[in-house]
């Protein structure tokens, strides 16, 4: 109860504890008698009236939403991490695959029947929104997902329609790195078709490096990393590009990385799938609520259903 209500409930108590304590001269009977009958209608009328304080001051406010985002591993930090600067209010749950990882080397069915078992699970922490913050994921489940629940989903995918969405100068071009399992998906065909039909962007297949990613956020080796990604990348002539495009949420999160080794520009679609989730909840965040310091995380190496703890924004890669 607010501090005015507080007071004003104080204040009404009181008079009923006076009227109680001067009722002691003849007569008394009477008054007892109706200081009862008061006190039965007074309190019905406190109620009433508290729940008409409780009402006002919530006035303009919901609850704090929820989001539940989830990935093959900790590519989806990549994606948290722009959520987080926009809408630091949001309470979030983030499930790591890291049992089923990684997704590129799966078949269709298999995802979509996994994605299906996390969602379930991030369904328990009553979210009012899921980010599927995988492209491999989005590609192979995300329309089976949005049949099958009434949440909202948001999925992530491949950046090709930067060429619409970014200021290209004449001497500029690009090309796109995806998963294995990305590259063949109709999906992914269909934005080709729709964004590049005058196939300006080159795409390539690098078929290790999200496991790469995942493995340097183990060991923290840097020296091993840079090797790795000057062979993963040895089949990239980097003198006929300037920028490369990001397909896979991993691949941000060595974003620096990978520049230094290729020379080229990154690009990722991660603040605009940002971008997306605030505009489906702008409306109902509450105002001046207080950015959360942390998030909950989960790894599905454990048995389910999933414990989740608690992770400080600060320790995002």
């Amino acid at each position: 109860m607010a501090e005015s209500e507080n007071f004003i409930v104080g204040e009404m108590i009181s008079v009923i504890h006076m009227a109680h304590v001067e009722v002691s001269f003849p007569g008394e009977k009477f008054l007892v008698r109706y200081f009862k009958f008061y006190s039965i209608h007074f309190h019905y009328h406190l109620l009433k009236f508290s729940w008409i304080l409780g009402y006002i001051n919530t006035m303009g406010q919901t609850k704090v939403k929820t989001i539940g985002i989830f990935d093959s591993g900790i590519g989806g930090f990549s994606i948290l991490k722009e959520i987080h600067q926009i809408a630091p209010q949001l309470n979030v749950f983030y499930v790591a695959d890291e049992q089923y990882a990684p997704y590129g080397e799966k078949k269709k069915s298999e995802i979509i029947e996994r994605s299906k078992l996390i969602v379930d699970e991030l369904l328990k922490q009553s979210v009012d929104l899921i980010v599927v913050a995988c492209n491999t994921a989005t590609a192979m489940a995300i329309d089976e997902l949005r049949k099958c629940y009434s949440i909202p989903f948001v999925g992530v995918e491949p950046f090709v329609n930067a060429l619409s969405k970014l200021e290209w100068q004449s001497d500029d071009k690009a090309c796109v790195i995806t998963t294995e399992l990305m590259s063949t998906s109709a999906r992914f065909q269909g934005l080709k078709d729709r964004y590049d039909s005058d196939k300006k962007l080159d795409y390539f297949v690098t078929k290790n490096l999200a496991a790469l990613i995942e493995k340097f956020y183990a060991d923290q080796d840097e020296q091993s990393l840079e090797r790795s990604l000057v062979s993963e990348f040895s089949f990239l002539d980097t003198k006929s590009y300037t920028h490369i495009i990001l397909g896979c949420t991993h691949y941000p999160l060595i974003g620096q990385q990978i520049s230094k080794v290729t020379g080229l520009e990154t690009l990722s679609p991660c603040s605009f799938v940002a971008d997306r989730v605030f505009d489906l909840l702008k409306d109902d965040l509450v105002k001046n609520s207080s950015p959360k310091s942390s998030f909950q995380f989960s790894k599905t190496n454990g048995p389910f259903p999933l414990c989740f703890v608690s992770k400080g924004f600060a320790q995002l890669p």
